[in-house]
């Protein structure tokens, strides 16, 4: 057997085991995001399995692509134990290929997929999840609401009633949940002038902001010296900003820089977002990391025994990689580590500690 045919023998059989392993799971997660849409259209009036299925299926990639770390270590398990069982691996050592040469298909294929799944799919991914939550809001009638992080600040627009209200502000200060150099513009829907103000300062209260060294514009008059505190009813709420703001796992790659140099701009916290431009980044090498940690504890001759102890180690460590990565996130958060630091440290520590195993079982 030429080493070429060899090598995409073992594609092959990572593919398939990676492939059926993953649509089995993508399937369940389907069916379990389901019932999670039926209980949300049985409250929506008119709404029911239709909405649900195309709700869910909008959701279902971007749910599935959470889980690929973890299929693409079971499935390389699977496909390696598969190889050992029937001796196959056990022939190609004897016949002098080396175990870089046998995991070389799955490491290459780990690389390709997590390239094509940062660039290509996750976007698509994550267009359909935003589609669905657009969908959710016009089947229950959610009133328009949008916060846009610009060069000229935040903007916040929304229906109330017969009113159009327009706020501007140059930040934002999630701490505090205020509002800094505050103007807000109310219309009505065909474009009628109503009212203006203008304060240093918003505080966000629940329907409504309190307006510190505020000044009030009508068409008939206009305050010559501010109000030290004045209350303005709105249909703005606090879970607005916090709602509205594009979700960082709901963004893609292509996304995530521009909205990172905005929101710093606009003083809005950006560590969530920069935390998720790295972990994307890093998924290739992630992946990577997987199957050499699958090849770890698999390859090992079965007449050895302990095979069984091996594979639960294996799942062990996988698990161990994804609450350290949960744990360098939080940190991250936190502001205890830097942000980059915080992404890929996990991936470097799977590397190395698979990389170290694998040299000393080759080399002894």
């Amino acid at each position: 057997m030429k080493i070429s045919s060899l090598s995409i023998y073992l594609g092959k059989q990572i593919i398939f085991a990676v492939g059926g392993l993953t649509a089995g799971l993508a399937g369940l997660i389907f069916l379990i995001d389901l019932v999670e849409s039926l209980r949300f259209v049985e409250n929506v009036e008119g709404a029911g399995l239709k909405e649900a299925l195309f709700i869910t299926a909008l959701r279902a990639p971007k749910l599935a692509i959470g889980i690929m770390p973890f299929m693409m270590l079971f499935g390389t398990m699977i496909a390696f134990y598969q190889l050992n069982r029937r001796s196959e691996l056990a022939v190609m050592r004897s016949a002098g290929i080396s175990v870089w040469g046998i995991i070389g298909p799955g490491a290459l294929i780990a690389v390709l997929l997590g390239i094509a799944m940062v660039t290509i799919i996750d976007p698509l991914a994550s267009q359909m999840s935003a589609s669905s939550e657009t969908y959710k809001n016009e089947i229950r009638g959610k009133k328009a609401s949008l916060l846009k992080s610009l060069q000229g600040g935040i903007w916040l627009r929304q229906k109330d009633g017969d009113t159009a209200v327009i706020l501007h502000a140059e930040s934002y200060d999630p701490q505090s949940n205020t509002l800094q150099d505050v103007t807000i513009w109310r219309r009505s829907l065909t474009g009628v002038f109503i009212e203006r103000w203008d304060a240093d300062k918003a505080i966000i209260r629940d329907q409504g902001f309190e307006l510190i060294q505020a000044r009030r514009k009508t068409l008939q008059a206009q305050d010559k010296t501010p109000r030290r505190s004045e209350w303005v009813p709105s249909a703005f709420d606090i879970k607005d900003l916090r709602e509205d703001v594009a979700r960082p796992e709901a963004m893609s790659i292509w996304q995530l820089p521009r909205f990172i140099a905005l929101a710093e701009q606009a003083g809005l916290p950006s560590i969530d977002y920069r935390l998720r431009y790295h972990q994307l980044w890093a998924l290739p090498l992630t992946l990577l990391g997987m199957v050499l940690i699958a090849a770890a504890f698999t390859m090992r001759p079965i007449r050895g025994g302990g095979t069984a102890k091996l594979l639960l180690m294996g799942l062990g460590a996988g698990f161990l990689l994804f609450i350290l990565s949960e744990f360098s996130s939080a940190t991250a958060e936190a502001r205890i580590t830097p942000v980059a630091l915080a992404a890929w440290t996990p991936v470097a520590l799977a590397l190395l500690l698979s990389l170290t195993l694998l040299l000393y079982r080759e080399d002894g």
